[in-house]
């Protein structure tokens, strides 16, 4: 399965080469809350920002931190390596969530409707180290009653980003797998994937999700539990913000502007999006999620953040739970 074959090729845009700027790198994928970032409508005071677009995939297998002086990253490495004392700190932003339910998928004639199906069951997936593997692993555990240690795993990679799988944990290693033709095989009972199987995408009746609704299924864990799954924060260099505290406030500022540009156009008027449901579909968005489901800062996202940290230390990433003033820059809760 490869999804970067489908994506867009990378953008690079430079703003603001003005005498008296800061110039910076940034690393982040082309979503809508972050298009008017990488286009240049919205600038960040007092830097000089080069911008690269990238596959939302990279922020997930590579150190980004290393090759940018602020980029976007899967939560799950940032925290391991901020815990390592990699000289990485995250800035209070949120550019990605995920509904998680809605990644779990097994064959359209399988007996599974619920997670307790699963328990003793094989579950296929990349790794076992993904972010959107961790935070489903919690609520199967928190919202289901079922730990990992009930499921066995087979994964298509050895892990990387330093993890390493805990004790008691069930993994077989098929390296280079393709975890839908091992699901299409019968070599395993259901797959978990960080991005919508190729075989659902085209329509192929032989694959369904796990969840006979697992639309409502996100919505009622979401309205129960508060949290609506954060998967990428955006991270810079320690020294930077050591060297130039003012440069994460600016850029914080940068991305609450671009999505709240967003929000207002796509609010404003059902018609100016493409959707035939729209009208229906923002009605029902808010209901369900509530006025600002993709709130920026921590004040709003401290039950989340707290949670995926406690997850993260349950299943093996890291080896403490760290508190959100050491996970963030300073003042990033007035932020």
């Amino acid at each position: 399965m490869n999804t970067r074959d489908t994506q867009q090729p990378t953008i690079e845009k430079e703003s603001g080469r003005d005498r008296g700027l800061l110039p910076l790198t940034l690393a982040v994928a082309d979503y809508d809350r972050t298009r008017a970032i990488i286009d240049g409508r919205v600038r960040a005071e007092g830097i000089a920002l080069k911008v690269n677009s990238a596959w939302i995939g990279d922020f997930c297998i590579r150190p980004v931190y290393e090759e940018y002086d602020v980029a976007e990253m899967s939560l799950s490495w940032y925290v391991a390596a901020r815990c390592r004392g990699e000289p990485c700190i995250a800035l209070p932003v949120f550019p990605l969530r995920m509904p998680v339910l809605a990644y779990l998928f097994c064959k359209s004639d399988a007996p599974y409707t619920r997670p307790a199906d699963l328990i003793g069951r094989r579950i296929g997936c990349p790794g076992y180290r993904y972010t959107v593997n961790l935070w489903t692993r919690g609520i199967l555990k928190d919202h289901y009653g079922v730990s990992p240690q009930q499921l066995k795993w087979v994964t298509a990679e050895r892990e990387g980003a330093g993890y390493v799988v805990p004790q008691g944990i069930d993994v077989t290693v098929r390296e280079g797998a393709n975890p839908e033709d091992l699901l299409a095989n019968g070599d395993v009972d259901a797959i978990l994937l960080p991005v919508l199987p190729e075989s659902f995408l085209r329509g192929d009746q032989g694959i369904r999700r796990l969840f006979p609704d697992a639309r409502k299924e996100m919505q009622s864990y979401v309205r129960s539990s508060g949290i609506f799954p954060i998967t990428h924060t955006v991270v810079m260099r320690q020294s930077l913000a050591e060297r130039e505290p003012w440069v994460a406030a600016s850029i914080t500022r940068l991305f609450r502007e671009a999505q709240d540009r967003w929000e207002t156009f796509a609010n404003a008027d059902p018609k100016h999006l493409m959707f035939p449901d729209a009208v229906f579909f923002l009605e029902e968005q808010r209901a369900a999620y509530g006025a600002h489901p993709w709130a920026q800062g921590l004040a709003p996202n401290r039950k989340v953040i707290e949670t995926f940290v406690r997850y993260a230390h349950e299943q093996g990433y890291i080896p403490r739970r760290p508190g959100l003033e050491e996970l963030f820059v300073k003042g990033a809760m007035s932020m």
